[in-house]
């Protein structure tokens, strides 16, 4: 990259680093980066500072929440004793992250899972949030193309959303009864009685984290079959972490916390998909009159930018299987910071807000499926699910 590019670049993510030291939100966030990405693959040369602040992150934010609190939260939440609606509550948490913990219980007879927001988050976010307006100058300089304060908007609007269990429960019940007859599709019924903003139940399930798959090819396509398909009922789900994705006995996935999710428009999958089967196609008019149709890029950056792709992507473009795995990222990574041609088209580049939150779940989907290390002919697979959905056979 070029010496102006990397100014730009690191002056923001400086700034970053700075309002996110200074806010407990800023703590979290960072946390939950950490735990979704491997460290390994922030490009230098920051990576070693901003994998030292995440890791950091990620220990300040483990401790447990005291059992009294998680009382007094579900107390609140219900206006009643934990008793008088549980059979059971075990007040050792069986999952502990940046923003909640979770419990098992039993109600009506059946094992649940009861998730806890951390008392006072969402009063600290709605605070926290207002330090965004310090990011605006730096993220205008690094990206003339994008418009800073629109995206920002977007940003605070889905984090709010994003911890708010009771809006997870709603986008959670939608998920259950898309995918309640698929054959190896499935997600947990929310208990939508007991949906409060801090506290949701939801039907508990046994598996175990993809990372432990027996067959880490199948899951994994599986996988992205959930997540792009899931574009074709109108939603994302913008946070797929390998902890969240459970294998079961019979191979199936269940797939837990919906709290980052977003809604999408049909014309802007139909333009997302037209992409894909152009870069699928190496047709470089296609793909440029797409992502302009999209906002991504001027139609006459596209064929430079279709060819940048490529490179960095190397063997992942296919045709045919490849292995995905943190290897293959670090190398798409270095070819792409290597390449003379990245800087000048990174800057041209803008993310329409409506795509922040869709972008950050197909980066999620493929980190996911990079951290458990799987092969398959992901482009192929990518523009099948575009079209037929959750219909795809995954294997």
């Amino acid at each position: 990259m070029t010496d102006d590019a990397i100014r730009r670049l690191d002056a923001l993510i400086h700034v970053g680093l700075r309002l996110a030291r200074s806010a407990k939100t800023g703590r979290i966030l960072l946390a939950r980066a950490a735990d979704a990405i491997d460290l390994a693959w922030v490009p230098r040369p920051w990576g070693d500072e901003i994998a030292t602040e995440l890791e950091a992150s990620r220990q300040a934010t483990r401790d447990p929440i005291p059992p009294k609190r998680v009382e007094q939260a579900l107390r609140h939440a219900w206006r009643s004793k934990p008793a008088d609606e549980l059979d059971e509550l075990d007040l050792e948490p069986v999952a502990v992250t940046p923003t909640a913990q979770v419990h098992r219980g039993v109600l009506e007879g059946q094992p649940v899972a009861v998730k806890v927001l951390r008392p006072g988050l969402s009063a600290t976010i709605r605070q926290d949030l207002v330090l965004l307006e310090g990011l605006l100058g730096p993220l205008r300089s690094a990206f003339p193309a994008i418009d800073a304060k629109r995206l920002l908007v977007e940003f605070r609007e889905r984090v709010l959303e994003e911890f708010d269990l009771e809006a997870e429960a709603t986008a959670q019940r939608r998920f259950h009864r898309a995918l309640r007859n698929h054959p190896y599709l499935s997600v947990p019924a929310p208990v939508m009685r007991l949906a409060h903003e801090g506290v949701l139940v939801s039907a508990w399930v046994d598996g175990v984290p993809i990372r432990r798959a027996p067959d880490a090819d199948q899951a994994a396509r599986r996988l992205l079959v959930f997540a792009l398909g899931s574009a074709r009922t109108g939603m994302v789900h913008a946070d797929l972490d390998p902890e969240d994705v459970l294998v079961l006995a019979d191979g199936g996935l269940a797939i837990l916390d919906f709290g980052a999710n977003r809604t999408v428009l049909p014309e802007r999958l139909a333009d997302s998909a037209a992409a894909l089967d152009a870069f699928a196609d190496d047709d470089p008019a296609a793909f440029a009159a797409a992502v302009e149709r999209l906002g991504w890029l001027s139609a006459g950056d596209g064929p430079a930018a279709l060819a940048l792709a490529k490179r960095a992507l190397g063997e992942l473009t296919g045709p045919g299987p490849a292995r995905l795995d943190s290897g293959a990222v670090l190398a798409a990574r270095d070819r792409l910071f290597e390449d003379p041609s990245a800087a000048e088209l990174i800057l041209a580049a803008a993310l329409p807000p409506a795509d922040l939150w869709p972008a950050r779940g197909v980066a999620q989907l493929f980190g996911t499926i990079a951290r458990v290390g799987a092969t398959g002919d992901w482009v192929e697979l990518a523009r099948a699910v575009l079209r037929d959905g959750w219909d795809t056979v995954a294997g």
